[in-house]
This record gives C-alpha cells, sequence and structure tokens, in this order.
C-alpha cells in the first residue's frame, strides 16, 4: 500500500477476473466496483487523531470495539479476520510479509477483543488523467512533426507528459500554476477596444444564485479575430 498510485490501483482491480487478462476496467455494466476495507488499529487512530476525526465527522469512518463488531461489520467470520490480523502481527515482528512489506507500524494489539478499530471503505477513482496534447516548455500546442500549432495554448491537465509516467502527489495543481502563468505571460493581449466605464454605469458584480448567461453563436462570432483570447476551462 506504500506503492505508487497506479501500482495500489491495478492490485485493486486485479480483484476483478476479467481485469488481469484485459487490462480494462467494466467489461460490463454488471461488474462491482472493487471496493475495499481500510482498518486502523487504536495506535494508529491514536496518531492520525486529525485526519480520524476529520473523517469520522464526514462519516467516511465508523468506530468498532472488540474484534467480533468489527467483523459483524465487515460481515465476515471473527476467526478469518482474527487470523488475518494474526498473521499480519507475525509478519510484523519477522519485519516482512509474502508481499514483500517491510513498513509495519501501529499493529493492533494482542487483545483484539478489546481493540478500538476504525474502519472506512476505499476504491480507485479517476482522479488525474496523465495523458493529454503535447505542449513544449512555453505552454504552446504542438503538431505531431513537431512544429507549433499557431496561436493554440495549453495549461494543467489537458496536457500531457509535463509529469512523465507517473505524478508526485500535488504536482497538478503547481502544474496549472506553473504553465497558466507562463502562457498568460506569453499571449500578446492588446488593450481593450470597449469605451471606459463610470461608476454609474459598470457591471455589478453577478449574484452567485443569478442565471448563468447564454451567449449566442451570434454574439460569439465576432471575437474571430487574431486579437482575440479564447480561454477554454
Amino acid at each position: 500500500e506504500l506503492g505508487t498510485r497506479a501500482y495500489v490501483t491495478e492490485r485493486m482491480l486485479n480483484h476483478n477476473r476479467r481485469f488481469p487478462f484485459s487490462k480494462f476496467w467494466n467489461p460490463n455494466r454488471n461488474s462491482r466496483v472493487p471496493t475495499f476495507s481500510l482498518i486502523l488499529s487504536e495506535s494508529a487512530a491514536i496518531e492520525a487523531q486529525r485526519h480520524v476525526k476529520v473523517y469520522s465527522k464526514k462519516g467516511l469512518l465508523s468506530q468498532f470495539r472488540g474484534l467480533e463488531t468489527l467483523a459483524q461489520h465487515l460481515k465476515i467470520p471473527t476467526s478469518t479476520l482474527r487470523k488475518t490480523l494474526q498473521d499480519y502481527r507475525s509478519a510484523a515482528a519477522a519485519g516482512i510479509d509474502q508481499y514483500g512489506k517491510r513498513a509495519f507500524e501501529n499493529v493492533p494489539s494482542d487483545d483484539m477483543d478489546s481493540e478500538t478499530f476504525f474502519v472506512g471503505e476505499v476504491t480507485p477513482v479517476l482522479h488525474y488523467c496523465m495523458g493529454g496534447i503535447t505542449i513544449d516548455t512555453q505552454g504552446n500546442v504542438m503538431k505531431e512533426d513537431g512544429t507549433m500549432v499557431e496561436g493554440l495554448h495549453g495549461a494543467g491537465e489537458v496536457t500531457g507528459g509535463v509529469h512523465g509516467n507517473n505524478r508526485l502527489g500535488g504536482n497538478s495543481l503547481l502544474e496549472c500554476a506553473v504553465f497558466g502563468g507562463i502562457v498568460g505571460r506569453n499571449i500578446p493581449i492588446g488593450e481593450s477596444r470597449a469605451p471606459p466605464q463610470s461608476e454609474s454605469n459598470r457591471k455589478k458584480p453577478r449574484s452567485p444564485t443569478a442565471p448563468v448567461e447564454i451567449l449566442p453563436k451570434e454574439k460569439l462570432a465576432i471575437h474571430n479575430s487574431a486579437k482575440d483570447c479564447w480561454v477554454a476551462i
């Protein structure tokens, strides 16, 4: 579970009997999304107390006292759950488990019937798309032959290749800010052609509850010169 998102997600999806062969998820509509129980021991919950409080308040974590109540929640035999956690404790004592894991912190106590467990559910989700259009270091969109698409720029998740094969956590917002800033500085935007507005006729900010204005094609067609700048989000 300390591997990359791609590694962990693939291991989750491999529980679907078709995925290991097809490498495609949801081959039919009857496929159930693989859901896994994330179990925190009492000591782990204490160490991550700030996060546990937040997720418990949101209803994403549930608290159970003792192994039997936990097994009832998970709908598995108590004996099966006990053996699984005992095997985990043994692996922790040995320093490695059958999957090659070597990091063991806050394992459940030996007295599992008095242990307080926190349980949540995790499942693979679409979080960020690595692929996209090719850009250069200035955010210019590139053709397959390596030449620029004149007047077309890209920044953020619409682009691909910036992060290589796997993205570091937190870098998606950084990517948007960096390339958005570069593109914004490079676009030659001229001065506004609209006449200056006085305070009396200046438009007031739109209320958040007001309906969004739908622009007709005729109005959009006016902005078709090389000096016009289009932004698609």
